[in-house]
């Protein structure tokens, strides 16, 4: 004689719930690498983007080099640039990004500095130890984004930068 159970899952209970913790296991570190995978992008692609823009202004932008000091601040406007996204101090757009992460160069002839004596001939525009802490890994972004435009604006080298 057979008997019947009452229960038709009786059994097996509970191999739901253990399925469930099995695939949690697989799934969340999947999704958290997803997250951090897409916002480090996203940052990356936000920087190359204000790195280029801020590239782009201080190729066009007139550079007055009769000092030090106006040179000074003419290479604060275009990490400002990178920072804000103007000129001139504002809003931040990329979180935690410094000035002293933003390397700006002008080159004259044979890759020396542009001077009052050294026509500018290009300008570069680079990233220098900007760390982004995203979830689990801490990215540090050491040259890159790097753009690199021919000096177009106007050389005047009898001018202070106001």
């Amino acid at each position: 004689m057979t008997r019947k159970c009452s229960r038709p899952l009786g059994p097996r209970r509970g191999n739901a719930m253990i399925e469930f913790a099995l695939a949690t296991a697989i799934l969340i570190p999947l999704f958290i690498g997803t997250f951090q995978f897409g916002y480090t992008f996203y940052v990356y692609n936000l920087l190359a983007t204000q790195v280029r823009a801020a590239a782009r202004y201080a190729s066009m932008r007139s550079f007055r080099c009769v000092d030090s000091t106006s040179i000074d601040h003419y290479k604060t406007h275009v990490k400002n640039m990178v920072r804000y996204g103007s000129p001139d101090v504002g809003t931040l757009i990329e979180p935690g990004l410094t000035d002293a992460q933003v390397d700006v160069q002008i080159k004259g002839k044979n890759g020396a500095d542009a001077t009052a004596t050294n026509p500018p001939e290009y300008v570069t525009v680079s990233t220098n130890g900007y760390a982004l802490d995203a979830v689990v890994k801490t990215f540090t972004f050491t040259g890159t984004p790097m753009v690199r435009f021919p000096y177009v604006g106007n050389y005047l080298p009898a001018d202070t930068e106001p």
